[in-house]
């Protein structure tokens, strides 16, 4: 059976600053896919951007000194977490060319809940009404900042495809906990990148080739660049963590979500958006709160156990 390693000591720290990293970085790079998604298939946009991605990683990995844990990409859990990651990639880049960014991101917004559910039973943490209060406070200041509802919201095969990429989203996450902390991430974000890239290049027989732009090169360049980083982030965030705890931080990505809407698509948010904003942050802030709380607690439990009586 399966043990997920210790939690490290100020690990959840680290861990809610790569999350937020990473939503940073994704919502970017959703928002450049979207883009070249008018005009390009799903799998011909993961194999370029994968390309890209692969050959980022690898120069990374060699200037780390890491080259020598290459073997290591062949670990089962890092090779699971790799071909759900592709998975999670397709469903989620084919269905955001067929729906609204705030839609589909309204949906994926549900990985935090399932997590939540799941790091009891499999992990063992204790997740007490204020947390579980915190991530529903989130939830609902989403719901308030992207208002789904709109016509297809609920019907259609790129909804069915974004709950899909939700369920791997969740699953790829908990396998993460799991992966031997001597992995080093970055050999870990290359696997994914190979995985992510080869299952795109395996649709194009299926979907065709549009041969793309330099203008679709140079976007899918800078996604490229974009989802390295926040793939790494996304890794050290769930390694030696309490997920529960970092999990709700993806809720950031609405922050991002509205600084993308105004900068490239001049959409300012309404009074419901600022207030679902508002909420957002608090959720995360008071996370972060009773973070520090439980770390003090904890800091004086292990004084008072080592003062002799």
């Amino acid at each position: 059976m399966l043990t997920a390693p210790p939690v490290e000591a100020n690990a959840n720290r680290r861990g809610i600053i790569a999350m937020c990293t990473a939503m940073a970085c994704f919502l970017t790079n959703d928002t450049l896919v979207k883009i070249v998604a008018r005009d390009l298939p799903s799998g011909e946009i993961i194999a370029i951007r994968g390309a890209f991605a692969a050959v980022m990683v690898f120069g990374w990995l060699i200037a780390a000194g890491h080259l020598r844990d290459i073997g290591r990409v062949a670990s089962p859990l890092v090779a699971t977490r790799a071909s759900l990651e592709a998975l999670v990639a397709f469903l989620f880049i084919s269905a955001i060319g067929a729906m609204p960014i705030a839609d589909i991101t309204a949906i994926f917004l549900i990985t935090p809940l399932l997590i939540t559910a799941l790091s009891g039973p499999l992990l063992g943490e204790v997740v007490g009404w204020r947390r579980w209060s915190a991530v529903a406070a989130g939830f609902i200041g989403m719901l308030l900042v992207v208002k789904p509802g709109g016509a297809g919201f609920l019907a259609g095969s790129a909804t069915a495809m974004a709950l899909l990429s939700v369920a791997f989203c969740a699953i790829r996450d908990m396998v993460t906990r799991f992966i031997d902390p001597r992995i080093p991430t970055i050999v870990i974000t290359l696997t994914t990148c190979v995985a992510v890239g080869l299952f795109g290049a395996a649709m194009i027989p299926f979907q065709g080739w549009v041969t793309p732009s330099l203008t679709h090169v140079g976007l899918l360049f800078a996604a490229a660049t974009v989802v390295v980083a926040g793939n790494h982030a996304m890794i050290l965030a769930f390694r030696g963590v309490e997920v529960s705890l970092v999990s709700p931080f993806r809720y950031t990505v609405m922050v991002w979500a509205i600084v993308s809407g105004i900068t490239v698509f001049g959409e300012w948010p309404d009074a419901a958006s600022w207030v679902g904003i508002g909420l957002i942050v608090g959720a995360g802030l008071y996370t972060l709160h009773r973070e520090r709380v439980r770390l003090k607690i904890r800091r004086a439990e292990v004084e008072a156990a080592a003062t002799p009586p």
